[in-house]
């Protein structure tokens, strides 16, 4: 959770995108997670622990009540609780927009403002030709891990036509299935896949390296041939410690801001209640084997 929190308040512009809409949420009976992840930035600059564990024990307790995976104190997967999250933020959204009309205030929701994103999934027959085209929302994309490549790598492969059977109405019975970037987050969130099912469904941690990409660039398909290049800066990494998949600690590395906003390679380190100095460039280097959901920015 608190490594989970760290990446989410080093996203300054998302994090200013829910104070933008605290007169709609505010008084608003249903926006408890809204109210509860503010308190927790405004805390974190707070030396007083039993504040800090007070605001953090009712930010998991507000998350419990949406989904009773977290009521525990068992160890719990940091991309699930990302997720879960996320989409309690977004869930807001019809509420909020109805409560609007009563203020007089439009209300957008931060998640889908700079998080979210939609994905192009286009079949196409190897004997006709005729492609099928859907539209997928996303708030971030698992990746499976490139032996010896970067996330630049893990991303290409994830994005590469595959082989498909199915049987078209032209009689052939193979086809290709490829997707692409439909739309573009201003924050893209990168998951890489550090677990694994083995053949006897054991759960299994892959310690494989991955090069950590400073930058990224991303295309988007544009439903033409023209493709758009958008550049992405690394603002954060949430890592797991530990050589299996139930055991172990997360920890969080982020980008410190200069007072502009411009990202510099000053980064901090989040360890529970430990904070330390270091820089992208070390993260980089330390967290090859243990990097697991990745924060880029868009520049």
């Amino acid at each position: 959770m608190n490594s989970t929190l760290q990446s989410l308040l080093t996203l300054t512009d998302f994090v200013q995108e829910v104070h933008n809409q605290e007169e709609v949420w505010r008084s608003h009976p249903h926006a408890e997670i809204m109210r509860a992840f503010v308190k927790v930035g405004v805390c974190r600059f707070s030396n007083n622990k039993a504040e800090k564990k007070s605001v953090l024990a009712s930010f998991k307790h507000t998350v419990a009540e949406y989904n009773s995976e977290f009521e525990d104190d068992d160890q719990k997967d940091a991309h699930e609780f990302l997720s879960c999250v996320l989409d309690m933020l977004r869930s807001l959204t019809s509420d909020l927009q109805t409560a609007e009309g009563d203020i007089g205030i439009r209300y957008t929701c931060p998640i889908s403002a700079h998080i979210a994103f939609q994905m192009l999934s286009t079949r196409t027959c190897k004997g006709c030709g005729i492609q099928s085209k859907r539209e997928e929302d996303h708030v971030n994309l698992s990746l499976d891990l490139v032996p010896g490549g970067s996330v630049s790598h893990c991303l290409q492969d994830y994005l590469k036509e595959n082989r498909l059977d199915y049987h078209c109405e032209c009689g052939a019975e193979e086809s290709t299935q490829q997707s692409s970037f439909f739309t573009l987050p201003n924050v893209l969130i990168l998951q890489l896949k550090r677990f694994r099912f083995t053949r006897s469904f054991n759960v299994k941690k892959v310690t494989s390296p991955v090069v950590l990409s400073r930058e990224l660039e991303v295309n988007l398909n544009s439903g033409c041939t023209e493709q758009t290049k958008t550049c992405y800066s690394l603002v954060s990494i949430i890592s797991h410690l530990g050589s299996t998949a139930h055991s172990g600690h997360y920890i969080c590395d982020g980008a410190y801001r200069e007072p502009s906003g411009d990202l510099t390679d000053s980064w901090l380190t989040y360890n529970d209640k430990d904070v330390s100095e270091t820089t992208g460039t070390k993260v980089c280097q330390q967290r090859k084997k243990s990097a697991y959901l990745l924060f880029y920015e868009k520049r």
